[in-house]
């Protein structure tokens, strides 16, 4: 069994206003690509209710740091009463979203993601001697690395959402 440490736990983004939910999931895609992360979906649910749509998307990225360190992004994303609406920017219409949305980020550090320890208690007891007091600066450093990894990619989200604000509500087009 490999050693999973949370690092950053559930990292809380809430929104309420217009946005473009294919737009938001376009940056996190490129932040993921452009540092050539591997991804997962776990969790695409999409709901039409009379108050609007509820979206719930769920998505792991990992990246191998070493031959036995990785790190794991856990991204939740729920959107509430989501609408499209008509909106102008600079006296030109487009169709946006509104509503609510909530952003989790979890961030995690795997150790010895192949198993290589796992073979014998004596090996698990060394694994764990040289992860807490031999190898400790590197995984100090990493921890670092991936607690400004997950708030780069929050800043990213924020800048993104902030650009919306804008923009100014025409009409109103029903959910369906």
């Amino acid at each position: 069994m490999s050693d999973l440490r949370i690092i950053v736990d559930h990292l809380k983004l809430d929104y309420s206003g217009i946005l473009d939910i294919k737009g938001l999931f376009t940056i996190i895609a490129k932040w993921s690509q452009e540092r050539h992360h591997n991804k997962k979906e776990d969790k695409n649910h999409e709901q039409n209710l009379p108050e609007g749509k509820f979206i719930e998307y769920e998505i792991s990225h990992w990246k191998k740091i070493t031959d036995y360190t990785r790190y794991i992004y856990k991204i939740r994303i729920m959107a509430q009463k989501l609408k499209k609406v008509e909106v102008t920017k600079d006296k030109k219409k487009s169709k946006m979203d509104q509503g609510r949305i909530i952003i989790y980020i979890d961030g995690f550090i795997e150790h010895d993601y192949a198993h290589r320890w796992d073979e014998m208690p004596l090996f698990q007891f060394f694994r764990t001697i040289y992860d807490k007091f031999i190898f400790r600066a590197y995984t100090e450093r990493f921890e670092h690395r991936l607690v400004h990894e997950i708030q780069d990619l929050y800043n990213e989200i924020e800048k993104f959402l902030n650009t919306y604000r804008y923009y100014k509500v025409i009409s109103k087009a029903p959910h369906f």
